[in-house]
């Protein structure tokens, strides 16, 4: 007898954690998850010092820390536009992960669609799936990535239930325009579809583009699940520590899948995230100047090396076309790790492989530029001994 759920059978485990294991066994530069190395902010470390003298060890509220929630919904109403009350429509998770299971599993009931635009990151396929939901993939326009209208409109049906929205998008770091928001909340809209939307790069934007939330366009306040976190601004990846707003009605349900998964978010790190609050905009600003530095630096090596690189408007990562080398993505990445080099991620991680032909991701790599500079500059050295 077969023990293992069948859901188990569409998808692996995660590989880009598993190219972190490559990078740990051959002494890599790991550029394949994004953990930056360097410290957060002194405020937030002297948070947990004062959750340990004051013994926050236990539980908390299930939803999460009341301060913390009315802390974020402030933040919501001046950076997002979006007004959620504290008490019922917002949820501290652990970490933006949850907030998207618990959001699909509280809403897919068997056969629903989920519309996930391609590429996509690789935790929301295998949770459409253990929700017992379809997973329907969009191509984004190629190179360009701006959201195709009719191949979006193509692919609603009676059967779709949600949208799946990640902007800075992950893994090219595309900005969403307003015009790709329009077009996913007027279908919203039309079809009466969820829109949940991943916003965890928010403050990681550049050349002076501003972030959108689709959870502030009209009549999208009841259809949007906002999920955002503390990980990716505040360089503290491994607290755990998202969150998700969304009205009453859907709350309820991501509060019992909450619940049941997880119980509470870890409750010192809760306490030491409100100091998030106390930065002013001078933090913000240092690291978006951070992370552009990082994306101009790397950009320019990697076109120089003759890679085909889309630049990212947002987020930390850069993904990039290594056709040129004649090896696959999987090859391309296995060559690079070993022998002391530098971990990436195979791009056919991020694309659904259609009736097993041609992968369309195989052709790309992903890289995280969210390290110092001196890291990547390392890393470039690396690459160049392995490649030139």
């Amino acid at each position: 007898m077969n023990f293992i759920s069948k859901s188990l059978d569409f998808f692996q485990e995660s590989v880009i954690r598993e190219m972190t294991r490559k990078a740990i066994e051959n002494n890599a530069i790991n550029l394949s998850q994004g953990m930056p190395d360097f410290s957060p902010p002194l405020e937030l470390i002297e948070g947990i010092k004062k959750g340990v003298e004051e013994e926050e060890h236990q539980y908390s509220v299930t939803y999460g820390r009341a301060d913390l929630r009315e802390k974020i919904a402030k933040k919501l109403q001046k950076y997002n536009k979006i007004v959620v009350d504290p008490y019922n429509e917002i949820t501290i998770t652990c970490g933006a992960s949850e907030a998207i299971a618990s959001s699909i599993l509280a809403i897919t009931n068997p056969g629903d669609e989920i519309v996930i635009l391609e590429p996509w990151y690789e935790n929301y396929v295998p949770i459409t799936y253990l929700a017992q939901g379809k997973p329907v993939f969009v191509p984004l326009e190629e190179d360009i990535y701006n959201v195709d209208e009719e191949r979006l409109k193509n692919s609603i049906t009676r059967n779709t239930k949600a949208i799946i929205v990640n902007s800075p998008h992950n893994p090219t770091g595309k900005v969403f325009s307003s015009s790709d928001f329009k077009t996913i909340s007027d279908l919203c809209i039309d079809h009466d579809i969820i829109a949940i939307t991943d916003e965890i790069y928010e403050y990681i934007i550049f050349d002076n583009l501003k972030h959108q939330s689709i959870g502030s366009f009209d009549s999208m306040q009841d259809k949007t699940i906002t999920i955002s976190g503390f990980s990716k601004t505040f360089s503290v990846t491994g607290w755990r520590i998202g969150y998700v707003a969304a009205s009453k009605d859907l709350m309820g349900g991501i509060r019992k899948v909450h619940d049941y998964l997880t119980v509470c978010a870890p409750s010192l790190l809760q306490l030491a995230s409100l100091n998030a609050f106390n930065l002013d905009s001078s933090y913000f600003n240092t690291l978006r100047n951070r992370y552009q530095a990082n994306r101009d630096y790397f950009y320019d090596q990697l076109k120089n090396l003759g890679m085909k690189v889309f630049k990212p408007e947002g987020a930390y990562y850069m993904f990039a076309n290594i056709s040129q080398f004649d090896m696959d993505d999987v090859e391309f990445a296995d060559f690079l790790v070993k022998d002391e080099g530098v971990a990436v991620v195979p791009g056919s991680s991020f694309y659904n492989n259609k009736n097993n032909n041609k992968n369309p991701g195989s052709d790309y790599v992903r890289f995280s530029i969210s390290q110092k500079l001196e890291t990547l500059k390392q890393a470039i050295e690396r690459i160049k001994r392995k490649l030139i």
